[in-house]
């Protein structure tokens, strides 16, 4: 099994609340669970077994269970932190090497903060399912962990791990895209998610995908359109409200744009085929 795959089991889940504004100095400890800490703001130093890793905001790092570590704001520097310690509930899985070394977040910064937030929201709850809500998280934060490659002395991704994530994230973005079609997001939104300027997003969504994410968007709307005028359940207005557009008079003027024909003659002929 792939490290990820095996289910993780939550031990200890702590966010601080905000930046220390004073110089932080932790004893140096061990556990007999894997930690995992995460930068939220500033910097911080981490001691591990005799080694320094210098760690910036948005920055992780795993710490395998039984390694002796500390933490330490350098200098006058403040740091808001967080620290998830966890095991597996089927026994040991191997870590690989690459993930005891510092990772940079990246443009899975923002979900990191959300689903630490979550894990530890979740284990001091008390609503129904709240311990399998923080398993949950916690896996999903395994998996992106996974996905990233370990950072460079600078803390910052190298060229070619930009070119071979890039990839990843239009076809990340492509399905955000259809799979939202009733509540179409924003582009500026989704480049923004990505951490990226929406210029710089539409380049690279174009260099992979062929196309400007606008124009991917409104095909696939189309497409989903046609899919429903064929299957017949729906009447034009809900295929609207679907798919996203604003009313029927707006999907019959798009449809009409890019097809030539009506919704109503579309589906005729649909009929007519069947």
């Amino acid at each position: 099994m792939q490290f990820w795959q095996h289910p993780p089991r939550g031990q200890l889940a702590v966010v601080m609340p905000r930046a220390s504004k004073r110089r932080l100095t932790f004893n140096l400890h061990s556990h007999v669970f894997h930690e995992l800490g995460f930068v939220i703001e500033g910097d911080c130093d981490w001691h591990v077994d005799g080694r320094c890793e210098h760690l910036h905001a948005g920055d992780l790092l795993l710490v395998p269970a039984g390694c002796n570590h500390r933490e330490e704001t350098p200098g006058a520097a403040s740091a808001r932190l967080g620290w998830i310690g966890f095991d597996f509930a089927d026994g040991h899985a191997d870590m690989p090497a690459a993930l005891c070394a510092p990772v940079s977040a990246r443009e899975y910064e923002t979900e990191f903060r959300r689903l630490f937030d979550v894990v530890c929201a979740e284990r001091q709850g008390t609503e129904a399912g709240h311990v399998e809500r923080a398993e949950f998280a916690l896996r999903e934060i395994i998996i992106l962990l996974c996905r990233l490659r370990p950072a460079g002395p600078s803390g910052a991704p190298g060229k070619t791990a930009k070119k071979a994530r890039a990839p990843q994230l239009v076809q990340s973005a492509a399905l955000t895209l259809t799979g939202n079609l009733a509540h179409p997001m924003r582009i500026r939104d989704l480049a923004h998610y990505h951490s990226l300027s929406t210029s710089h997003f539409a380049l690279l969504f174009r260099k992979h995908q062929g196309e400007t994410p606008s124009r991917y968007l409104q095909k696939a709307r189309l497409n989903q359109v046609k899919a429903l005028l064929e299957d017949g359940g729906l009447t034009v207005k809900e295929i609207a409200a679907a798919c996203g557009y604003v009313d029927a008079a707006h999907l019959c003027h798009a449809f009409k744009a890019a097809t030539r024909i009506t919704p109503k003659q579309f589906r005729q002929r649909a009929k007519a085929r069947a």
